[in-house]
C-alpha cells in the first residue's frame, strides 16, 4: 500500500471529525462569537506559513523550515489540534538528528498534511468559514 492511498483512505480514527468534536466544542466555549474571526485569521496565516514551509523544504533551508513548522504547530496547538504540533516537533527532531534531506522533506510534508487534515475538519464543521477564507486568499 502506498502512502498516497493511505492518505486518500485514512483510518476511521484519523478521519476528520473522529476526535475533533471535543476540540470544536472547547473552541466554541472559549471564543463564542469571536470564533469565526479567530479561525479565519488562523487559516489565513497558516496557509501562508504552509506555503513558506514547502518553499523552504524544496530549497533545503532546514533551519527556516523548522522555525516555520514550529510556528504552524504552535498556533494549531493553541487551538487544540495537537497533531499538527507533533508533526512540527517531528521535523525539528529530525533536523536535530541530522536526518537526510529526503526524510526531512517527508517530515515537512507531514506538517502540511496534518494542517490540511485540520483544515478539512474545519471545512466540515464550518463550511462558510473555509469558503470565505479561500476567497480572501484568491
Amino acid at each position: 500500500m502506498s502512502s498516497t492511498s493511505a492518505a486518500e483512505n485514512p483510518p476511521e480514527a484519523d478521519a476528520p471529525g473522529a476526535s475533533d468534536e471535543a476540540v470544536f466544542a472547547g473552541l466554541e466555549a472559549t471564543y463564542r462569537a469571536d470564533l469565526t474571526n479567530v479561525l479565519a485569521l488562523y487559516l489565513e496565516n497558516s496557509d501562508q506559513l504552509c506555503q513558506r514551509l514547502q518553499d523552504c523544504a524544496a530549497c533545503a533551508y532546514w533551519q527556516e523550515a523548522v522555525r516555520v513548522a514550529l510556528k504552524i504547530g504552535e498556533e494549531a496547538d493553541a487551538l487544540g489540534f495537537h497533531r499538527v504540533a507533533g508533526a512540527a516537533r517531528g521535523l525539528a527532531d529530525s533536523t536535530y538528528h541530522a536526518d537526510g534531506a529526503h526524510a526531512l522533506r517527508n517530515d515537512a510534508q507531514m506538517v502540511v498534511l496534518e494542517y490540511e487534515r485540520f483544515r478539512l475538519a474545519l471545512e466540515t464543521r464550518f463550511p462558510n468559514l473555509v469558503a470565505s477564507s479561500m476567497d480572501s486568499v484568491a
